[in-house]
């Protein structure tokens, strides 16, 4: 196993952290820009990186197989949404809001922006074929039930039919639909998905930098929540996953590729999600950065594991 690669991918995410950083420090990148940028990645260049996963050549599944990756996930999300729910109810974290933080950080994790580089580094170029298929139900659920985590509210009370419909949930539809009929998107197209979905890293990657400069230094360093929860984000909740999924007979290399995405650092979308609806994403981007800089000794533990 190349190590090596592992930490490189880790070393350039924090150097692209540390660029938002640093601009946001000097006042070359106000706070409107932050909130503007963020509506941007969530509702143009994300969905563009959604549609793209199932577009390009060499990207084609069985509809079997298509249907059992999805299969996989659902039962992945169903249980890391379970184990959240089960933990707030153990652990009294203080009040709704901190409630509802946990139970995002412990479901929803950065697999797109690291968990695919690490995926391929560990697997190989086909299994970030099988993480851009469990990762549909991911793009559905963040901002749905990731949305009403963060709030603080109840389900009901801040599901709407303009939630549903948003411009990510429409993507991760349309690419779940492209990859079971298995349609051959024109290359022109599948170029142009990737050309703007691609800002979507380094965007998301600015922004969490950015949102770090407001914290004070002395807060830098994370609290035992922060750190209770990284330790449930990136140990807990992918243990829980393989044994359940070995334990359903999954085959080994799909376990493995879910296993893996389920121990990503938080979400960097709970920092735009937070800004999106004027909530404070201070604790947020802490949890994001001490999950980040922990995962490069959790993800070659998970690969042990493995």
């Amino acid at each position: 196993m190349d190590y090596t690669h592992i930490f490189t991918q880790m070393l350039m995410i924090f150097a692209t952290i540390m660029v938002g950083f640093l601009s946001a420090k000097r006042g070359i990148w106000p706070a409107e820009l932050n909130r503007l940028l963020s509506v941007f990645v969530l509702d143009v260049s994300c969905p563009m990186l959604i549609l793209a996963s199932v577009m390009g050549p060499g990207i084609t599944f069985e509809t079997s197989e298509v249907v059992s990756l999805i299969w996989v996930s659902v039962v992945n999300y169903a249980l890391l949404i379970a184990a959240a729910f089960a933990l707030t109810r153990l652990w009294n974290t203080g009040g709704r809001h901190r409630r509802g933080q946990l139970r995002f950080m412990s479901v929803f994790g950065n697999v797109t922006f690291i968990g695919f580089p690490v995926v391929n580094a560990v697997f190989g170029a086909k299994a970030v074929f099988y993480a851009a298929v469990l990762t549909i139900p991911f793009n559905v659920l963040i901002f749905t039930v990731g949305v009403s985590f963060l709030t603080g509210l109840n389900f009901k009370q801040t599901f709407s039919p303009r939630l549903v419909f948003s411009p990510c949930v429409l993507a991760s539809l349309a690419a779940m639909v492209l990859a079971l009929l298995r349609v051959e998107v024109p290359e022109g197209i599948g170029t142009w998905c990737h050309l703007v979905g691609d800002m979507t890293i380094p965007c998301a990657l600015l922004i969490i930098g950015a949102s770090l400069s407001t914290v004070p230094l002395r807060d830098m360093a994370g609290s035992p929540f922060v750190y209770a929860a990284a330790f449930i984000k990136l140990l807990l909740m992918p243990a829980l996953v393989l044994v359940v999924l070995r334990t359903l007979g999954v085959n080994e290399e799909v376990a493995g590729v879910a296993t893996l995405l389920s121990g990503m650092p938080i979400a960097a979308n709970g920092i735009m999600i937070s800004m999106k609806h004027g909530l404070d994403g201070r604790l947020m981007a802490q949890a994001i950065f001490i999950t980040t800089l922990m995962a490069a000794a959790a993800i070659p533990l998970i690969v042990m594991w493995l």
